[in-house]
């Protein structure tokens, strides 16, 4: 008997079964992706060139003659708009050419006028996004006439010592440094500390904070914590807590496996409870929106403890090992910056504002002795962006290797002065 090659009702039913399953897939796959591109595809792509975008001192000075003109009411001239630009920096011209050196200059020193202002006018004036009239009495810049230029020059000087103190500290350092528009991004004010993932995506519960001792024990007696969290708070002070109370109770040593221990452990003898979980959890959702990354940025998915002195094996670039140590180098600096806040001359207010200015939410403000002060954090220099290379360097951050020779003056655009002690 002739066997037949035709396919049985059976094998037939099976073909038309897996073609109309691919059929229903491709459908459905490519509906979802129209779905998504209508609702957030174009804003997506656009985001990414946004962040692959690096900053440029151009930028800053487009946002200063591109703003409408302002009206100041405490002394100062119009420091926005096309008129106030070319009035600063005919001022700025003219003082350069009449005082050849320095005058009243106390951290940019061994530097020319005409040095001094070069950088002003394209990395501080760009940076904060203000012409001159900001900070300087234009008909002296010598004088100290207004407190926002001795604000500024103190911001130098926390720019230099952040440099000196984290940055160049980092593990497996990249040659980037803090400098005035890491921070403000063209912005004089209103500097964003929590952006709107955070305000919208924290769930509106209240936690009890457990802080960790210097041995690692968390303090549940509240009449031993902070006046601040000695009863339950809002899940979302409870993540400013943390990233501004950050401490390190046992110091990374690669020789010793359960070393690098910090405010956010949870492993210890006993275990955490849950709402030290929830408060982890959430700060670490925090520092993923501000920086654009997922888990696997800086952890080992298999083993969340342990940080990666030997890559090679198990992540395809070795640079993601230093993320884990990195990220804890940059919670110290936060909560220093908070500590000193006062100390470089941020200029506080006695409540925090309400017509939220530079659109800063209130997140951003902290209580210091008795007064609000707008303080950064993680987002402020990140902006939500992983923009180099996959890796998370904030957008105007100054790097080495694109520092400027300014031909004949012969000044690297970043001043030695700024860049901390090497």
């Amino acid at each position: 008997m002739q066997s037949s090659t035709r396919p049985n009702d059976r094998q037939t039913a099976i073909f038309v079964s897996v073609a109309v399953g691919i059929f229903v897939a491709v459908v459905t796959t490519a509906t979802f992706y129209w779905v998504y591109d209508l609702a957030l595809g174009k804003e997506r792509a656009a985001a990414t060139i946004v962040a692959k975008a690096v900053w440029s001192p151009s930028d800053g000075a487009k946002v200063i003659t591109a703003a409408l003109p302002n009206t100041p009411t405490d002394g100062r001239l119009p420091w926005l708009g096309t008129n106030a630009w070319v009035t600063g920096v005919q001022a700025g011209q003219t003082w350069v050419t009449n005082n050849p050196n320095p005058v009243n200059v106390q951290v940019l020193v061994g530097m020319s006028s005409a040095q001094i202002w070069t950088y002003m006018q394209q990395y501080v004036a760009g940076g904060l996004g203000v012409s001159c009239q900001y900070c300087h009495d234009i008909n002296n810049f010598s004088l100290d006439t207004f407190p926002q230029k001795v604000t500024a020059r103190n911001m130098m000087y926390l720019a230099s010592d952040l440099n000196t103190n984290f940055i160049l500290k980092l593990p497996n350092w990249r040659g980037n440094y803090v400098q005035c528009a890491t921070c403000h991004n063209s912005r004089p004010m209103g500097l964003e500390a929590f952006g709107t993932q955070f305000v919208n995506s924290v769930p509106p519960i209240k936690v009890t904070v457990d802080p960790l001792d210097a041995t690692g024990k968390p303090i549940t007696d509240p009449t031993k914590k902070p006046v601040a969290i000695q009863s339950k708070v809002k899940l979302q002070e409870a993540i400013l807590y943390y990233i501004y109370n950050y401490q390190v109770w046992k110091p990374y040593d690669p020789a010793v496996e359960d070393s690098g221990r910090g405010s956010l452990a949870l492993e210890y003898k006993g275990g955490r409870t849950q709402d030290q979980v929830t408060n982890n959890q959430n700060v670490m959702n925090y520092m993923g929106w501000s920086l654009g990354i997922g888990c696997n940025y800086c952890h080992n998915s298999r083993n969340f403890k342990a940080y990666e002195t030997n890559p090679v094996s198990n992540v395809t670039n070795p640079i993601y090992a230093f993320n884990k140590r990195k990220a804890q180098q940059m919670l110290l600096m936060t909560s220093w910056i908070q500590a000193n806040w006062t100390t470089y001359g941020a200029i506080a207010k006695p409540t925090i504002p309400t017509a939220l200015e530079g659109g800063a939410s209130s997140f951003s403000y902290q209580k210091i002795n008795g007064q609000y002060y707008n303080v950064p954090g993680c987002f402020t220099c990140h902006q939500g962006y992983n923009n180099i290379d996959g890796i998370s360097v904030p957008k105007a951050a100054m790097n080495q290797t694109s520092f400027m020779n300014l031909g004949d003056a012969g000044q690297i655009i970043f001043p030695q002065a700024l860049r901390g002690v090497q």
